[in-house]
């Protein structure tokens, strides 16, 4: 939230900016809260696309989003949670200087940024032309994970989707305690706490390498 009141001066510049802004805050999402897993904020998620319609509704200002679940439980139903939002202050959101640390990477990027812009990005100019960029576009991984499995584009798929209308045709729907479904939900629970697993170990290691790379051993280096 730093970058609003460095942004904006006060609320009422906000809102002569015409801005909205809307905020939630989740106790269990650190500085690291781009890596942490959906499950964490699976309510918020929910509530946030609940309450578009009213969230365009407010006027322009600076709003904290609070969300009451007396339930405890993130897959609730949406009678089960309400929404409600607080008009805020900019003043409020004065926080103390960032850490060292940031201001280092704040240095590095402007270095990596002054060197693109001066050796890299006038290469990529000349040799870049709208056929290439076609090319990259149609071979990003976001986008070849979907139509290379998609019969319309790959006729080796054409016998996944005959099979898939002849299973869904002839599906028999298990009892709930037949010994399959048993060994599924267990199966689904050890993948479930081994990616859970892997969830903390990736973000540790993003931490500690954040540390040895920004911290204070890498001063020297990087106000070198």
């Amino acid at each position: 939230l730093g970058w609003i009141p460095a942004v904006y001066d006060d609320t009422d510049d906000l809102k002569r900016a015409g801005q909205r802004i809307v905020y939630l805050t989740n106790p269990h999402v650190g500085h690291l809260g781009i890596f942490v897993s959906a499950k964490v904020a699976r309510l918020e998620h929910r509530a946030i696309l609940e309450s578009l319609d009213d969230i365009e509704g407010l006027a322009p200002g600076l709003y904290e989003m609070t969300i009451d679940n007396p339930s405890g439980d993130p897959d609730c139903d949406v009678s089960q949670f309400t929404v409600r939002f607080e008009e805020r202050q900019v003043a409020d959101l004065r926080f103390p200087q960032q850490a060292e640390a940031f201001e280092r990477v704040a240095a590095v990027s402007e270095a990596n940024e002054a060197l693109y812009r001066n050796f890299g990005s006038p290469w990529v100019q000349v040799a870049t032309n709208p056929w290439i960029a076609e090319w990259l576009k149609w071979l990003h991984p976001m986008r070849t994970s979907r139509y290379l499995f998609s019969e319309a584009f790959n006729p080796s798929m054409r016998g996944v989707e005959i099979l898939a209308d002849v299973v869904a045709r002839n599906r028999t729907v298990l009892p709930p305690d037949h010994p399959l479904l048993d060994r599924e939900r267990s199966f689904i629970g050890q993948v479930g706490e081994a990616m859970e697993s892997a969830r903390k170990s990736r973000d540790g290691f993003y931490e500690q390498t954040f540390g040895l790379l920004y911290g204070r051993p890498a001063e020297r280096f990087v106000e070198e």
